[in-house]
């Protein structure tokens, strides 16, 4: 990270993804403390691993490299839309500068995903953005990596409650819809 005018530098990771992932959980730029520890969501009150592992109806393992193996083996990819940006604290509005992830490119890479899910609004418009930026105003039309794919978003995993979604298992269901795509 390095310090510049407006907020750190900031870039996130490579995506977490197996070899035949069917769901693609799409965040916005990993916090500091994510960022820190080198992890996807690892804020400890950040709601993603207890909504995953509450989907999948697992304990959220203690250790990362083993959560990481798990939802490779559920067939769920991690990643983030945003690939660098400039940003004082975590919280996504802070966000400027912001530069995309190729995410049309990994669609392409493993046509095996379903789906996309955008972990909350912030993601979404990460990702139409970049998808903006990085293949023009048509895309969405012209390209068929988007057209076979379904996107939907769901509530962030944040844990900065709102009016509808108090606690992690406030979200769950919004986020069941997951579980569909990952069967054969």
């Amino acid at each position: 990270m390095a310090q510049t005018e407006g907020g750190e530098l900031l870039y996130g990771f490579p995506p977490i993804i197996g070899e035949e992932p069917r769901v693609l959980i799409l965040g916005s730029m990993p916090s500091v403390k994510s960022l820190e520890q080198g992890q996807y969501y690892g804020h400890p009150r950040n709601h993603f691993w207890d909504i995953v592992f509450g989907l999948l109806e697992e304990p959220v393992p203690r250790d990362y490299e083993q959560r990481v193996r798990e939802v490779k083996r559920a067939r769920i990819a991690v990643w983030d839309a945003i690939g660098s940006c400039r940003r004082e604290g975590s919280l996504d509005q802070s966000i400027k500068d912001e530069v995309p992830n190729d995410v049309v490119g990994l669609l392409r890479q493993f046509p095996s995903i379903r789906l996309v899910v955008f972990n909350g609004r912030k993601a979404e418009q990460g990702f139409y953005r970049g998808l903006k930026e990085l293949y023009g105003d048509d895309a969405r039309e012209r390209l068929p990596e988007l057209n076979t794919r379904d996107f939907i978003r769901v509530p962030s995993s944040s844990p900065i409650p709102t009016r509808k979604h108090k606690r992690w298992q406030d979200k769950l269901a919004e986020w069941q819809i997951i579980l569909n795509y990952l069967q054969d």
